[in-house]
């Protein structure tokens, strides 16, 4: 097999597996934290579900990318 396709292959899992890890983040946070209030002023599930976990996610996707992903012809 090319070595294109290995490495194709290899960042659709990776993204997969950001997705997944994303939601279940999401869903953890939005439907099991406790109502309270949180650092901002918002409902706890909310600041974290809608504010921390995507932040935390854009840092890990930009090291995923930056670290795993590469450059490889098309052609």
């Amino acid at each position: 097999m090319d070595t294109r396709y290995k490495q194709a292959n290899k960042e659709a899992k990776l993204s997969l597996l950001l997705t997944i890890i994303y939601f279940a983040a999401w869903v953890i946070t939005a439907y099991t934290v406790k109502n309270q209030t949180g650092f901002l002023g918002f409902p706890l599930w909310f600041e974290l579900s809608c504010i921390f976990v995507p932040l935390g996610f854009i840092l890990l996707c930009f090291v995923i990318v930056k670290k795993q992903f590469k450059n490889i012809p098309l052609e």
